[in-house]
């Protein structure tokens, strides 16, 4: 039950200021998004909630456009838990073709049968589809989604053809149901909406918004939250810190997404990751500020001469270097799996600074601390304890990412990691990765053909 001072909830209706929608109740409760709604909400966050509602109740689609992060798909989640509405969810690609989102054909003991996709599940049922990446849409899906938003009509592989509710109700005033039915008309759901979410182009890589589909939308911009909505959210979160450290972390976070540090070249600060930060120092108050924005910011590894010395002038401005009151983990003193039944969850204690911190992080099904096959000869050395001890900590919040050169010891420390907390592994090959701002990842055997095709230097290879 929702009852604060942003929402009220009364009877059968949720309010959000001046702006109030009629629950129902939904038939497949599976499909309601739960845990998106915090006991802090954002003020802006509300008025994004509030926009959508007006929105929703006028009949129309939404595109909420922003800078990359999970904030505008947490916003649309909140929305649908808000008001207990089902969710189809699909993130676009340039691999997704009209199938992913209409029909996808099946061989079953020689006969073909079509199963219905996100898409056409929304619009019959009168759920909500969420398409989270418009931006890389390739023109092969665009008239599908025109005519979909546009007309709520859709031809489908099977023969039959979703039609929107308007005209299937005036054409059921002529014929009979029946009629209808034989004529394999579908009728779309009045309830039926979409909330697309993407990127702005240029700037980020992607897709320019085809005009026919942009003018389908009411756009919304979702940037940042304001500087003083996550503050107030930050200090919500790490009560054990002082909040003068939170303040400068922020304001170090903001100045690098701010049009200054883009012209600069620098890559945006995530900062919706604060929160996640803010809780491994809430955890560990004798942890160094600087050691965890490396962590969440590798400009070490991601920039230039020019623009490490951009950072470092910032830490310094914040006052974030490092200090002798600081430290950083060292090593992993011991890891316990809790003994309740099915738990997921291990007691793992850090020794930091002299002292030794326990947290609680996620675990795996294997009794934990057992060796792997895999990670059976490995000898540990105090950088792996010290990476260890690491992961552990950004186990407890987030997933993690480890850089390295080639033959560094990465996959070994990965399956150490997962023995100690009882996962399996499961190895994918990646070889080409392209991020946000344009940049390339390439494994290094490609990196280094590459640079002998080319005859250039690293520096010049890393500005192409």
């Amino acid at each position: 039950m929702i009852n604060n001072s942003y929402f009220s909830l009364s009877g059968d209706t949720v309010t959000i200021g001046d702006v109030s929608y009629k629950l129902r109740k939904p038939k497949n409760p599976e499909l309601v998004p739960v845990n998106y709604i915090s006991d802090s909400v954002a003020q802006s966050v509300i008025q994004h909630l509030r926009w959508i509602m007006q929105k929703d109740l006028l009949g129309q689609d939404v595109f909420l456009i922003g800078p990359p992060g999970p904030l505008r798909r947490s916003i649309a989640m909140q929305y649908l838990e808000l008001t207990k509405r089902e969710v189809e969810y699909m993130a676009l690609s340039r691999d997704t073709t009209e199938t992913d989102l209409k029909q996808r054909r099946e061989i079953r003991a020689g006969t073909a049968y079509y199963i219905d996709q996100c898409a056409v599940r929304a619009a019959t049922e009168g759920r909500i589809l969420v398409l989270e990446g418009l931006e890389k849409a390739e023109r092969n899906v665009l008239p599908v989604l025109n005519n979909l938003l546009e007309n709520r009509e859709m031809q489908l592989e099977d023969g039959r053809f979703l039609m929107s509710a308007e005209r299937y109700d005036k054409l059921l005033k002529e014929h009979d149901k029946e009629a209808l039915d034989a004529w394999r008309i579908v009728r779309v759901s009045e309830d039926f909406r979409v909330i697309a979410l993407g990127l702005p182009v240029p700037r980020y890589l992607g897709n320019p918004l085809d005009p026919p589909l942009r003018s389908r939308f009411q756009a919304r911009d979702v940037y940042y939250l304001p500087f003083k909505d996550h503050l107030s959210q930050l200090y919500f979160i790490g009560n054990n810190i002082s909040t003068e450290r939170i303040s400068q972390l922020l304001s170090f976070a903001m100045t690098l997404c701010t049009q200054e540090s883009s012209s600069l070249g620098l890559p945006d600060f995530p900062l919706d990751s604060l929160s996640s930060a803010v809780q491994i120092l809430n955890s560990f108050p004798m942890m160094s500020v600087k050691h965890i924005i490396n962590w969440l910011y590798p400009y070490n590894v991601l920039l230039g001469k020019e623009g490490q010395t951009a950072v470092e002038d910032a830490l310094k401005r914040f006052e974030l270097q490092d200090s002798r009151k600081f430290f950083v983990p060292t090593n992993v003193v011991s890891v316990k799996k809790r003994e309740e039944e099915q738990s997921l969850q291990a007691d793992v204690t850090i020794s930091i600074g002299g002292e030794a911190v326990t947290c609680q992080v996620p675990a795996g099904t294997h009794p934990s601390g057992v060796q792997s096959p895999a990670a059976e000869g490995f000898v540990r050395t105090f950088s792996h304890e010290q990476l260890l001890a690491q992961m552990m900590q950004s186990h407890m919040v987030k997933d993690l990412c480890l850089i390295g050169q080639k033959g560094c010891g990465k996959t070994v420390v990965a399956k150490a990691f997962a023995a100690l907390l009882g996962y399996n592994v499961e190895p994918i090959m990646l070889y080409q990765i392209t991020l946000y701002d344009g940049t390339r990842l390439l494994r290094e055997d490609r990196y280094r053909k590459l640079q002998e095709e080319l005859q250039i230097s690293d520096e010049d290879l890393q500005q192409k």
